[in-house]
C-alpha cells in the first residue's frame, strides 16, 4: 500500500508541476577575440569580432536541452551578467577601450542595446558591464540571434586576447521539463 501511495503522490506532484509553472534555467556563453596592436593614432572602432556570438541558438544550449526545453516553452529571457576580460598577455588590461556597447539582433527584429560599459581603468583586466532591462525572448526563439559590439578607443600596444562572457536566465514553462521527465 505504501509504494502505491508514494506513486500516487509523485504523480500528483508531477501533474501539478507540469500544469504551467515557470522554471528558470541559467545559460552561460563565452567568446574570445584577439585584438591586433596599433599606433597611438589608430582608433579602435566598430565591432570587436566575437565570432562565437554570431548566429547563436540559445535554445540549442546544453543547459536547455538537458531539461527538454523547446523554443515554445521559453517565456522570458533576461541578460544577468556580461563581462569583458583581457586574458593575454600577462598583465594586460582593457584601458585601451573608452566605451563598449553590446547589442542583440535577429532577422525581422530591431537591433537593441543589452549591456554597456563606459569605464575601463588602467590596470583593470576584468570589467563588469551595466545590464539594460531588455526581454530577449523574441531574439532567443528566432532562428538565430547575433550578439555584436560597438566599441570606441584605440588599439592596444601589444596583441591582446579578450574574453567576453555572459549569462542569461531563461524562464520556461515546466511543461518541457515534464515532457522530458515523463518520456524517460
Amino acid at each position: 500500500m505504501l509504494p502505491r501511495l508514494k506513486g500516487t503522490l509523485f504523480a500528483a506532484l508531477l501533474w501539478a508541476g507540469c500544469g504551467g509553472g515557470l522554471l528558470t534555467i541559467p545559460v552561460d556563453e563565452t567568446a574570445t577575440t584577439t585584438i591586433a596592436p596599433g599606433t597611438l593614432l589608430e582608433d579602435l572602432l566598430g565591432d570587436l569580432g566575437f565570432d562565437a556570438f554570431l548566429d547563436m541558438d540559445v535554445t540549442a544550449s546544453e543547459e536547455l536541452q538537458n531539461q527538454g526545453v523547446e523554443p515554445g516553452d521559453v517565456v522570458e529571457v533576461r541578460l544577468t551578467t556580461f563581462t569583458l576580460e583581457a586574458t593575454e598577455p600577462a598583465g594586460a588590461d582593457l584601458s585601451f577601450l573608452s566605451g563598449l556597447a553590446v547589442y542583440v539582433e535577429s532577422e525581422g527584429l530591431d537591433k537593441v542595446e543589452i549591456a554597456h560599459a563606459d569605464a575601463f581603468p588602467e590596470g583593470q583586466a576584468l570589467v563588469d558591464f551595466e545590464i539594460d532591462d531588455v526581454d530577449l525572448t523574441d531574439y532567443v526563439v528566432s532562428q538565430s540571434m547575433t550578439i555584436t559590439t560597438e566599441v570606441t578607443g584605440h588599439r592596444p600596444d601589444q596583441e591582446t586576447t579578450v574574453e567576453a562572457s555572459f549569462s542569461v536566465d531563461v524562464g520556461v514553462t515546466v511543461q518541457g521539463a515534464c515532457n522530458q521527465a515523463t518520456a524517460e
